[in-house]
């Protein structure tokens, strides 16, 4: 017994140093719920501010094209945590999930969609936490889990993660009724700031080992809630630029009107609020010389909620669509990341990445070894920092579920620049060219139906491979 504790030990000490002999770096994994595209100034936002992730996007390598496996929640984080499409893990839906029926006023479902075939992260799937623990380094997951009931799942300190903070199980949490997942937060603080506390606690411990803390806000999600201070400034603004009203308009494949501008205080205040906690965190790890050995990642878990069902939504414009589409909207979120002696002021790409490559990204960046069996839909996003080409052209998507939020159940395929959207409620296919029609309106279904037909079986096959739920004709017995 022990000379195998011997031998673990050694190993440990193996892996922390690394492929090269140097120490590995710390990881900082920073999402934010619901985060949409066009939410940051350096996207082209004029009402919110976002001076830290703009400054960030200067000095850190900026991605324009980063698309989240999914539209919702759940799915994306499983897809981090796994490296794996959601039509593959099974989390096709915020958990627990819903198969009732959402449309428009006196419309009928057509197609039944069930719950989730997976109701929680598997045992079987070694998540990223698992990897860098086994690498030994110290781990952390902090905030919104949202991957399965806690009881079920075991949450955090089952997948990886030896110390957790405020995990939320679901959506239960509001900017300033959180005490019981934070008991010791200052009075008055906003989630965003208690939660920045504790993150700053954890990175400027001192600790003979690299960490590894995972950090979920539940900033962008509702509801959304801002101090009084930030509310009379951003109303003030509001009133300076002469916004009035809020502008809305109905999609044809929405039952819900989405709004055409950025227009809320109560979600620039709230957004301006987490943006300067996340610069509270940067300067915490500069201040404790931890800064130039951390890889930082800052992203969202899928497009911002921009259907008026809920008070103080988003408007990504001129993307289309929102949380739970399958267009842009749903899919593109921000994304900033720092590779020490890698990433460099002025760098950005246009690459099409997804947040399943997080996974053998952060492995690389570490100099830890991959896991292709494992995170087998992502790919390492290390060659974009030295010039190099990512060997994939296809992505595919999978949200067969009626959601509140305004959508109906699809899947879709991305091939070069062209994007394929099968709707199982409509009956139909969209074709758009994404690159030359970021707004998705041009539909070329009928102008390219050999490229349809193509796009279309190899959607279904990759679906069928990964053995995908797929949506099925309505029966009189189907209850919603």
């Amino acid at each position: 017994m022990k000379k195998l504790i011997l031998i673990i030990l050694v190993y440990g000490s193996l892996m922390i140093q690394g492929s090269t002999g140097a120490a590995n770096p710390n990881v900082l994994f920073i999402l934010i719920d619901d985060f949409g595209w066009r939410d940051v100034g350096y996207n082209g936002s004029t009402f919110y501010e976002t001076p830290v992730m703009d400054r960030l996007s200067k000095e850190w390598m900026r991605f324009d094209s980063c698309y989240t496996p999914s539209p919702m929640c759940s799915p994306t984080r499983a897809s981090i945590l796994t490296g794996k499409n959601p039509a593959r893990h099974g989390i096709t839906q915020w958990l627990s999930g819903r198969d009732s029926f959402h449309g428009r006023k006196g419309e009928k479902p057509k197609v039944y969609c069930p719950k989730p075939l997976v109701q929680g992260i598997k045992d079987s799937e070694v998540t990223l936490g698992e990897a860098f623990q086994e690498a030994g380094y110290e781990t952390a997951f902090y905030g919104k889990w949202h991957m399965g009931k806690l009881k079920a799942t075991g949450g955090p300190a089952n997948h990886g993660y030896e110390s957790q903070v405020a995990v939320i199980e679901e959506n239960g949490c509001k900017q300033f009724s959180f005490k019981r997942h934070i008991p010791d937060a200052k009075p008055g603080q906003s989630f965003n700031d208690a939660l920045t506390d504790k993150a700053i606690e954890f990175v400027t411990t001192e600790r003979d080992k690299p960490f590894y803390l995972h950090l979920c806000h539940f900033a962008m999600h509702a509801k959304i809630e801002t101090s009084p201070e930030l509310r009379v400034r951003f109303e003030a603004k509001k009133k300076r630029l002469g916004i009035g009203e809020s502008k809305t308009a109905l999609d044809d494949y929405s039952h819900q009107p989405h709004k055409l501008r950025q227009d809320s205080a109560e979600y620039t205040g709230e957004l301006f609020n987490l943006d300067g906690g996340i610069g509270r965190l940067i300067d915490a790890l500069k201040e404790c010389e931890q800064y130039e050995n951390t890889i930082i990642i800052l992203t969202g878990d899928n497009g911002g909620r921009s259907t008026i069902n809920k008070p103080d939504a988003t408007s990504i414009m001129p993307i289309r669509g929102g949380k739970t589409f399958l267009f842009d909207g749903g899919l593109r979120t921000p994304l900033l990341i720092r590779w020490p002696g890698h990433s460099a002021a002025g760098m950005n790409s246009e690459v099409l990445v997804s947040s399943m490559d997080f996974y053998p990204t952060l492995l690389e960046m570490a100099g830890l070894p991959l896991k292709p069996r494992q995170h087998r839909d992502g790919v390492s996003l290390a060659p974009l920092f030295n010039n190099g080409k990512l060997e994939r052209d296809t992505f595919y998507w999978h949200f067969p579920h009626y959601q509140g939020e305004g959508s109906y159940p699809a899947s879709a395929i991305r091939v070069g620049d062209y994007k394929l959207i099968q709707n199982y409620h409509h009956g139909d296919v969209l074709l758009y060219n994404v690159k030359e029609d970021i707004s998705e309106s041009r539909n070329l279904a009928a102008d390219m139906p050999e490229k349809v037909q193509l796009m279309q079986q190899r959607l279904m096959k990759y679906l069928k491979e990964t053995g995908a739920s797929i949506p099925r004709p309505v029966r009189d017995d189907d209850v919603f």
